[in-house]
């Protein structure tokens, strides 16, 4: 599984995201918990499936993508490609984008501001922007697993 992580983090270098070394997306949560949110086991996704990537980011999915999770970890480095000058500003950009859809509900508990809306989840804490987005995944277990990686920064 070790092996899977380092694959992840470097297909993200090899795309243009700057991992932090001590902010390795895939290592915000554990292996067991997000399998058993996705309901399986989690398989590689080939790097030529995900497209480029611009924040940090891990992606984990069953097979045949049958269910996944998509985190991205947005910080003052990579939030000025989106011409943002901040997490706050960012975080308000889509949370705005979010209340104007049907869907959309504040989270509290995380720790941090949070919002949530067909199936991702928003969060700004210690000046980033967490977003997991998933597919297939039953919004409440990815809630707590968003709250355990809040719980990390």
């Amino acid at each position: 599984m070790e092996l899977f992580r380092t694959v992840i983090v470097f297909a993200a270098l090899l795309h243009g995201s700057v991992a932090f070394a001590s902010e390795d997306p895939c290592a915000l949560a554990d292996v067991t918990d997000v399998e058993r949110v996705l309901g399986g086991a989690i398989v590689p996704v080939p790097v030529e499936e995900i497209g480029e990537e611009t924040a940090p980011y891990c992606l984990w999915a069953t097979a045949g993508r049958k269910a996944e999770i998509k985190i991205e970890i947005w910080s003052d480095a990579e939030l000025p490609v989106l011409n943002m000058p901040d997490a706050e500003s960012y975080f308000v950009k889509l949370e705005a984008e979010a209340r104007s859809r049907p869907g959309f509900m504040a989270l509290d508990g995380f720790g941090a501001r949070a919002f949530e809306e067909d199936g991702t989840i928003v969060l700004l804490k210690a000046e980033r922007v967490i977003v997991l987005d998933s597919v297939r995944v039953h919004p409440e277990h990815l809630r707590r697993l968003a709250s355990q990686i809040a719980g990390r920064f």
